[in-house]
């Protein structure tokens, strides 16, 4: 009975460490477009298999070259000029520098946003501070993954925290 309990134990915490080790993040290559551009077989290779690549950039740079940014993972930094949330299921924010602008979104989220994210971009936008965004630039802007402000990094694809459409007091 004692190696029937060791075994199923063993089992237990070898399918745990193989589902936790499936769930982790990938590591994160930060290179700049033109590099990219230069060098995009080095950037496909069987070492970046497990690493996400992604290009940071400027405001001012993925206005003037959209198209080239188009379809990639980019990140960047600027100052919330504008929160906005539209009916069907995606909240906005507008990143603004130097005459640039970019809208940022978040949609297909649960019934209400991340709270953290857009109490993050509220109060970026209130004090004037810059937000980091990484996610996806499309068409119509970019769609968010990560939005990193004062110390956090929000997932607002998949937020962890428990969302209640009513304030919990403790």
């Amino acid at each position: 009975m004692k190696l029937f309990r060791f075994s199923k134990s063993f089992i237990t915490i070898a399918v745990l460490l193989v589902l936790i080790s499936g769930c982790m993040q990938k590591e994160i290559v930060k290179v700049d477009l033109d590099t990219y551009l230069k060098n995009q077989q080095q950037y496909q290779g069987e070492q970046f298999k497990d690493k996400k690549l992604v290009i940071a950039a400027t405001l001012k740079d993925v206005n003037e070259r959209y198209d080239a940014y188009k379809g990639k993972i980019i990140e960047l930094s600027a100052p919330v000029t504008y929160y906005g949330k539209s009916l069907f299921w995606t909240w906005y924010i507008t990143l603004q520098k130097d005459g640039f602008k970019l809208r940022c979104y978040e949609d297909h989220y649960r019934l209400y946003p991340d709270r953290l994210a857009v109490d993050a971009a509220l109060k970026a936008r209130k004090s004037g501070d810059e937000v980091t965004v990484r996610g996806k630039l499309y068409s119509d802007g970019l769609e968010m993954e990560w939005l990193i402000y004062d110390g956090y990094n929000i997932d607002t694809n998949n937020p962890t925290r428990f969302s209640h459409p009513f304030p919990v007091w403790h």
